[in-house]
């Protein structure tokens, strides 16, 4: 009959095995210290190759979850460059009142060709709108018919700032300060497409944003519950270390490393997957960009945005790990 192991006298192996790892404060040297660590930070390197399934399997949603929001910043980053090189003459359009004379006209069109902000000003009688307006609409016979001329005196005033994102507000400020004028009846600025866009954009950065909270967090938890599994799965080892009089900063340090190696490597793959991402979707937008004659450049992850996704991941698994890891230290009591 196989007898039973002695329980107690393995736990006093363990704590002989292991006593002489633990430092104390009257042999603290720098150089040993940081030995300490860089030992600590390879074991939980090796900890992670000798389970690689589980490992991968960790690793790679991390880095799904991280881009995520990184392709979409990617994308917002080339939309952003492509609306700041899109910039056109503006006009403002000013419909004098019907009844205004002619004279009252021009010398308006004078005034304002006077400002320091306006580059020119077109001066659009009643007779040359009601011409243009009979050729683009092809009712030449109905407006004939009318007995007088209903279009109102037009001045297209031309601002020296050429309208952009920048440039909007200026420009609506200008319109604003035009319309005014005592002889405009309305004025009609034509960037309505441009303040679209910036609310389109103003729109996907706070999406961006938000979405990378969420996925953030969702990283903190993925790490915490590996973490976690960690913990219970070395639970004895814990045990042991208190009993010889381990620190819980010393307990931690493995399970600290071990979420440091999961954000490092989720925040790699992560920044791989947005690479080949941008690279697979290269050679049909610049043919696209060739169509339309543009200069714009494709941009992708450049180096600082990578070692600025590795930081934030590194950062986010050593924190998910030590939320799990002081949590369940916590609970575990000596035996």
């Amino acid at each position: 009959m196989a007898q039973k192991p002695n329980q107690r006298g393995a736990t006093r192996e363990s704590i002989k095995a292991t006593k002489h790892h633990w430092p104390t404060r009257t042999s603290f040297s720098p150089s040993k210290y940081f030995r300490q660590h860089q030992s600590t930070l390879t074991e939980s390197f090796m900890r992670l190759v000798n389970y690689p399934l589980a490992s991968v399997m960790t690793v790679m949603v991390i880095a799904i979850a991280l881009s995520l929001p990184g392709g979409l910043y990617v994308l917002l980053k080339n939309v952003q460059s492509v609306t700041s090189q899109w910039e056109q003459q503006s006009v403002i359009t000013l419909y004098l009142f019907p009844n205004l004379e002619d004279t009252q006209a021009l010398a308006l069109s004078h005034r304002l060709s006077a400002q320091e902000d306006i580059a020119s000003v077109e001066y659009i009688s009643k007779e040359e709108g009601l011409r243009y307006f009979e050729r683009s609409s092809g009712y030449e016979q109905i407006l004939s018919a009318l007995p007088e001329n209903p279009l109102p005196i037009v001045l297209r005033v031309i601002p020296k700032q050429a309208v952009d994102i920048t440039t909007l507000s200026s420009l609506q400020a200008l319109r604003d300060q035009l319309a005014a004028q005592k002889e405009v009846d309305y004025a009609e600025l034509d960037a309505q497409w441009l303040q679209r866009l910036a609310n389109i954009l103003s729109f996907g950065q706070r999406f961006v944003y938000a979405l990378s909270v969420l996925l953030v967090v969702a990283v903190l938890l993925i790490v915490g519950n590996t973490i976690r599994m960690a913990v219970e799965s070395r639970r004895d080892e814990v045990l042991v270390m208190k009993l010889v009089g381990a620190t819980d900063a010393y307990i931690r340090r493995p399970f600290l490393y071990m979420g440091f190696w999961f954000g490092v490597l989720g925040g790699f793959f992560a920044s791989l997957c947005i690479l080949l991402l941008s690279w697979w979707v290269s050679a049909p937008a610049e043919r696209l960009i060739d169509l339309y004659q543009s200069g714009f450049q494709l941009q992708s992850f450049n180096a600082d945005e990578i070692v600025l996704c590795l930081t934030i991941s590194a950062f986010v698994g050593v924190f998910g790990a030590w939320i799990a890891v002081n949590r369940h230290i916590a609970t575990i009591e000596l035996q």
